[in-house]
C-alpha cells in the first residue's frame, strides 16, 4: 500500500473527487429539525449590517430567546450564506459539503505529520470522508456547527504538530495558528474546548508527561479557555446544576451505557437514525457490562499498544467528555461522533501497516462505505423521508417522535387524513405526548372536527397549563366556533365562543414567545363582538412587538379605512368614550404602518370635545392641522374649541392661519364669518 504515489496536489484532488462524487445527491435535500427554528425562522440572520450582535447577544442564535447559546462564528456563517442564496439549500449544503471537504484534507495532513505512509494516509482521510456519520454533518444544515467547529479543532492540532517539525524558527507562527483555531473553535460549538486535552495527551505520550506541561506551550490556550468559560459559565451553570435534564447519576449510566453504542456506529455503522431508540439509566447488568468493557480496553491499552493507538481511543474519549459531564436533551446521535471519527483513523492508522490488508479488501471497504453514504444522504432528502427511515427501523416504536414528524410533514402537506393517522400512531405508544395531542388537535380542526379539537386542547390545558400552545389553539378553536355561528346568523351564540377564545388567549399571553399573534387573535375575538374600541388597544399592542406583521396590518387597515362610518355611529349613539378610545389606539398604530393618521386624529379631538373636554381637545387638534396643513375642518373645529374655552384671540388666530393656507372655498367663507363675528370691521 505505501508504493502507491498519493502525496501533495494528486492526492488532495482524488479526496475532493472522492467527497463530491460520494455526496454529489444532497443538494436538493431540505430543511429539517432545528433549521427552522434557528435558520428558516429565525429573523437575526437576515441581515449582516450589525455583525458584531452575534457576539454580544446569545438570543441571536434562534427566534426562540429560549434557545439562546453562543455561537458567534456559526452565526455568521449562516447570516453570510443566507445573504448568497436565500433559503435555496444548495449554497448551504456546498458550504457543509466544503467543510466536509475541509476537515478530510486537514486529517489527511495530521496523518502524514503523524509519519504515515502517503497510502496509509490515503486511506485513513478516504475512511473520514465517506463514512456513512458523516453524512448528518452534510445533510442537516443546523450540524454545520458538528463540522465547523471540527475542522477549527483539527486545524489547531495540526498546526501543533507543525510546531514541533518547524522546531524554534518560524515555530511561533504555528503556534499562534493553533491558538486561533481554538479561539475560533469555542466560538462555532462548545465541544471546541476539549482541544487542549487533545494536545496535552498528544505530547504527553509523544514527548513525556513532563515536558507537556510546559506552561509556555499552555498559558495562551488556557487565556482562551479561561474566557470562553467566563462568558458560557452561566449556561453551563443551568445546565448542569439548576436545570439539569437529569441527574447526576442518570447521566452517567446513561453515557456509560453509550459507550458500547457508539462503538458500534463507528464500527458498524448500519442503523443511522435521525432519533436512536436510546433511552436514559439503564439495566445495571447492561451499564455494568459497559464499565467492564470501557476498563478491559483501557487497561489492554495502557499495557500493549502503540502510543499512537491510545492516542487515537483517547481522542475519541476526550471528544466526548463532555457530554458523558453535560446532560442533554437528545442522549445519542451520528453527528456527534463526527470528529470522535477522526481519532479511530489516527488509530487505526498505526497499526495497518501490521495487518495483512489487501488493496481489493481496502477498496471494497471504501466502496461499500461510499455507497451505503449515499444511501444515507437520500434519507435526508424531505421531512418525509427522514422520518419514515427512523420509524421503519423502529417496528415496535418505543418513541413516538418519528410518528409526530410524519404527521408534521402531512399536515403541512394538505393530507390530513394522513396526518391524523400518523398523531394518533403517536398516541398509541404515548398516550401523554403533547407534541402529539396538539398537533392531532390542529389536523382535526383543519378537518372542520372543531368540536373534537376543543376537547383535545381542554386536556392538554388541563393537564399540562403552563404549555402555552395548548391555550393558544384552544383560543383559536373558539374563535373558529364562534365565526361559524356567526355566519349562520347565530350572533347570540357566538359570544360565549368568544369570550372562551379571549381567556385562552390571555392564559398564552402569559408565557407566548409571539405575543403579537397572540394580541391580534385577542383583539379579532373583540372585533367581532363590535367592540372595536377594545380590538383596535390589542391590535397596537400587537403592531409596537412587530410592525410587519400581516395579519395584525390588514386588521388595523380595515378599522382605519370603515373609521368614519363608525364615528358616525357611536357619535348618534352617544359613545363618545368608545370613539376616543378607539381613536387613541389608531393614531399610533397609522403611524407603525405609514399611514395618514389625519381621520383618527380629527375623531379623537372631536369626542373629546363632544365629552365637554375642551382642554383635553386642543392638543390633538393642534397636532392635526401641523401635521395636515390642507385639513380645513381641522382649524375650524380648533378654533371653535378656543372660542368654547373663552380665547377669542387664539381662535381668530388660527382661523386667520386657515385662510393664509386655503384662502377660497365653502371653509373659507366660514373662517372669515367667524373672523368677522370676533373682530368686527377687521
Amino acid at each position: 500500500m505505501n508504493r502507491l504515489p498519493l502525496t501533495g496536489l494528486p492526492a488532495a484532488f482524488l479526496l475532493a473527487i472522492a467527497v463530491a462524487t460520494t455526496f454529489a445527491n444532497v443538494f436538493g435535500n431540505s430543511w429539517h429539525y432545528d433549521d427552522l427554528h434557528s435558520i428558516t425562522g429565525n429573523p437575526h440572520l437576515q441581515s449582516l449590517r450589525e455583525p458584531l450582535r452575534f457576539l454580544t447577544d446569545p438570543t441571536q442564535f434562534s427566534r426562540d430567546a429560549d434557545k439562546s447559546m453562543f455561537r458567534p462564528l456559526l452565526l455568521t456563517s449562516f447570516a453570510l450564506n443566507y445573504a448568497w442564496s436565500g433559503l435555496d439549500t444548495w449554497s448551504w449544503h456546498m458550504v457543509n459539503l466544503g467543510l466536509h471537504l475541509t476537515c478530510t484534507l486537514l486529517l489527511w495532513q495530521i496523518l502524514r505529520s503523524l509519519e504515515r505512509g502517503a497510502a496509509v494516509a490515503m486511506v485513513g482521510a478516504l475512511l473520514f470522508a465517506l463514512h456513512p456519520l458523516a453524512t448528518e454533518p452534510v445533510n442537516y444544515i443546523s450540524s454545520r456547527s458538528e463540522s465547523l467547529a471540527s475542522m477549527f479543532v483539527l486545524g489547531a492540532f495540526w498546526m501543533h504538530l507543525r510546531v514541533e517539525e518547524e522546531g524554534n524558527e518560524g515555530a511561533w507562527r504555528w503556534r499562534a495558528g493553533s491558538v486561533l483555531a481554538f479561539a475560533l473553535g469555542v466560538m462555532t460549538k462548545s465541544v471546541a474546548i476539549t482541544t487542549p486535552a487533545l494536545l496535552f495527551a498528544f505530547d504527553g505520550l509523544r514527548l513525556g508527561w513532563r515536558r507537556a506541561l510546559a506552561p509556555s506551550t499552555w498559558l495562551p490556550y488556557i487565556v482562551v479557555a479561561v474566557g470562553y468559560l467566563a462568558i458560557i459559565g452561566a449556561h453551563v451553570s443551568r445546565a448542569v446544576v439548576s436545570d439539569a435534564v437529569r441527574g447526576p447519576l442518570e447521566q452517567l449510566a446513561t453515557q456509560t451505557k453509550a459507550i458500547p453504542y457508539y462503538a458500534k456506529l463507528l464500527t458498524f455503522p448500519i442503523g443511522l437514525n435521525v432519533h436512536h431508540q436510546f433511552f436514559e439509566g439503564g439495566e445495571v447488568l447492561v451499564v455494568g457490562l459497559s464499565v467492564a468493557v470501557a476498563v478491559s480496553l483501557a487497561f489492554l491499552c495502557l499495557r500493549h499498544a502503540q502510543r499512537d493507538v491510545l492516542f487515537g481511543l483517547l481522542w475519541v474519549v476526550i471528544i466526548l467528555a463532555p457530554t458523558i459531564v453535560v446532560p442533554l436533551h437528545v442522549l445519542v446521535n451520528d453527528h456527534r461522533l463526527y470528529l470522535p471519527m477522526a481519532g479511530v483513523v489516527i488509530a487505526l492508522s498505526s497499526v495497518t501497516t501490521r495487518l495483512p490488508l489487501s488493496r481489493v479488501m481496502v477498496c471494497l471497504t471504501l466502496v461499500i462505505l461510499a455507497v451505503t453514504t449515499r444511501q444515507r444522504n437520500a434519507v435526508w432528502e424531505n421531512e418525509y423521508t427522514l422520518w419514515s427511515d427512523a420509524a421503519a427501523k423502529s417496528p415496535t416504536p418505543l418513541v413516538p417522535v418519528a410518528y409526530v414528524h410524519l404527521g408534521n410533514y402531512a399536515k403541512d402537506a394538505g393530507r390530513l387524513a394522513e396526518a391524523e393517522g400518523y398523531f394518533r400512531r403517536a398516541l398509541q405508544i404515548a398516550p401523554e405526548h403533547v407534541a402529539a395531542r396538539n398537533n392531532l388537535g390542529i389536523t382535526l380542526q383543519r378537518l372542520g372536527r372543531v368540536d373534537e379539537a376543543i376537547g383535545i386542547y381542554q386536556g392538554i390545558t388541563a393537564d399540562h397549563p403552563d404549555v402555552t400552545e395548548g391555550w393558544y389553539n384552544l383560543g383559536k378553536a373558539h374563535q373558529q366556533t364562534a365565526m361559524a355561528l356567526r355566519q349562520q346568523g347565530n350572533v347570540a351564540t357566538a359570544q360565549p365562543e368568544l369570550a372562551k377564545a379571549r381567556t385562552a388567549y390571555r392564559r398564552a399571553l402569559q408565557d407566548s414567545q409571539h405575543h403579537h399573534v397572540v394580541l391580534n387573535n385577542l383583539g379579532t375575538t373583540f372585533d367581532l363582538s363590535g367592540e372595536v374600541d377594545s380590538a383596535a388597544f390589542y391590535y397596537r399592542i400587537s403592531l409596537e412587538l412587530q410592525p410587519e406583521f400581516v395579519d395584525t396590518r390588514t386588521n388595523v387597515s380595515r378599522l382605519l379605512r370603515t373609521l368614519p362610518a363608525r364615528a358616525a355611529d357611536m357619535i348618534a349613539a352617544r359613545a363618545f368614550s368608545k370613539l376616543e378610545m378607539l381613536c387613541r389606539q389608531l393614531v399610533p398604530a397609522s403611524t407603525l404602518m405609514g399611514d395618514s393618521d389625519q381621520e383618527p386624529l380629527w375623531y379623537l379631538a372631536v369626542s373629546l370635545f363632544l365629552q365637554d373636554r375642551y382642554d383635553a381637545s386642543v392638543e390633538p387638534n393642534r397636532q392635526l392641522v401641523t401635521r395636515h396643513p390642507d385639513f380645513e375642518e381641522g382649524y375650524l373645529q380648533l378654533g371653535n374649541v378656543y372660542e368654547t374655552l373663552g380665547e377669542p384671540g387664539l381662535a381668530a388666530a388660527v382661523y386667520r392661519r386657515q385662510l393664509l393656507r386655503v384662502p377660497g372655498g365653502q371653509h373659507a367663507l366660514e373662517a372669515e364669518a367667524r373672523l368677522e363675528r370676533l373682530e368686527p370691521g377687521r
